[in-house]
């Protein structure tokens, strides 16, 4: 078994993973539940060194998460590519309605559609990792546009245009490839999850979180370290290193 960083972010119709042992070309794929993934990178004939997923773990009972206004602070301008985390109550919500109602008694604030949307995909990893409990969770949070933007600093790079232009996309996967990940040729492979075509930019998120699951953890910060919610989830991002 080769060990290989992770990265997984949500995708129409399912997750969408990117596999990189360095000094190979990554692998993308696309699973329906993230219950496959273990026998997905097996059948592959990969064992995970450290998995990273763009979605909430922890969840709070009430109130924003101090991660989410950490991260939020440190995107200045692109802050608002991090959503405040639902509640958990907000998570039993069978509709829009609801959910907006649930969000008012436990966040003071309503729910915009976006964040509803996450919903179903913080409900399924919220499952996965509960049903694995009292082991340590086998992902971590993290958040792919402030790993772009600080890898990008790191670089030198002028700011980023946004991730769904295809001149945003284009700095992107130039910038995986500067940083020793070579993508080009993965991300002009057609990639389908349910029968339905997996966007450029979420095949970016997956690729840029792979390649912060590869670094050391001296490269590393944990934002909103020691936190939990009442479950013992961890409610906490890793991020590339502020740049000095």
């Amino acid at each position: 078994m080769t060990p290989a960083a992770v990265g997984i972010d949500g995708c129409s119709g399912g997750w969408v993973v990117a596999a990189w042992a360095p000094g190979t070309a990554p692998k993308l794929f696309t699973l329906e539940r993230l219950e496959a993934l273990a026998g997905t990178l097996a059948a592959k004939g990969l064992k995970p060194r450290r998995q990273l997923i763009d979605m909430p773990i922890g969840l709070p009972l009430a109130g924003p998460r101090p991660v989410d206004l950490q991260a939020q602070a440190a995107l200045g301008a692109a802050r608002a590519s991090i959503f405040i985390t639902p509640p958990r109550p907000v998570l039993d919500a069978l509709n829009f309605e609801e959910a907006q109602r649930l969000a008012r008694e436990t966040l003071g604030q309503g729910l915009s559609l976006q964040a509803w949307n996450l919903v179903p995909k913080i409900r399924a990893v919220d499952r996965f990792l509960r049903r694995a409990q009292p082991a340590p969770p086998s992902l971590e949070e993290a958040h792919p546009e402030l790993a772009f933007q600080r890898l990008n600093a790191g670089q030198g790079g002028a700011p980023l245009p946004s991730k769904k232009t295809a001149e945003g996309a284009a700095a992107r996967a130039a910038l995986l490839e500067a940083l020793g990940l070579p993508c080009a040729a993965t991300l002009t492979q057609p990639l389908t999850c349910e029968g339905r075509r997996v966007a450029l930019d979420d095949r970016l998120d997956a690729l840029v979180l792979a390649y912060l699951a590869s670094l050391p953890e001296r490269a590393l910060e944990r934002l909103g370290s020691g936190d939990v919610d009442p479950l013992g989830l961890p409610m906490t991002l890793l991020a590339p290193k502020t740049p000095a």
